[in-house]
């Protein structure tokens, strides 16, 4: 399940890149639209965050920003797919984790669900390739 999931992920990063370096791009955007969807979706569902929680889940999302830009330009300059797939899959779980730390019981739930619907039906896709 963890080989699949990062496979999903690293499909994702690369077709988000290949869009990315397009005359115009795409509306998805690259990165940085990625990052700013899914935290503005966690803003626009989970209505009872602190004002701390907010400036903590700013600077998770900030940080996972800087490395997956960093994790993008190391795949667009090729090497070892496995391993970027190890570290682009070990980065989600710490932003996850990380998030956990800060929502509580609930607010994390609704976290899951909008992050879990996009991986489920990456997941689909990478099966889809693979058989």
């Amino acid at each position: 399940m963890t080989i699949r999931k990062t496979l999903t992920l690293i499909l994702i990063t690369l077709s988000v890149a290949a869009m990315a370096q397009r005359p115009g791009g795409r509306p998805g955007g690259g990165p940085e639209e990625m990052v700013k969807r899914e935290k503005q979706s966690l803003y626009e569902k989970v209505d009872d965050l602190s004002e701390d929680q907010k400036l903590l889940l700013d600077g998770i999302y900030d940080e996972f920003l800087v490395t997956l830009k960093e994790n993008f330009e190391e795949m667009r300059q090729g090497g070892d797919r496995e391993s970027r797939r190890a570290k682009m899959e070990a980065l989600r779980k710490e932003k996850d984790t990380l998030i956990q730390d800060v929502l509580n019981e609930e607010q994390f739930e609704v976290y899951q669900t909008i992050s879990a619907p996009r991986r489920g039906r990456n997941q689909k896709e990478d099966g889809d390739t693979q058989g």
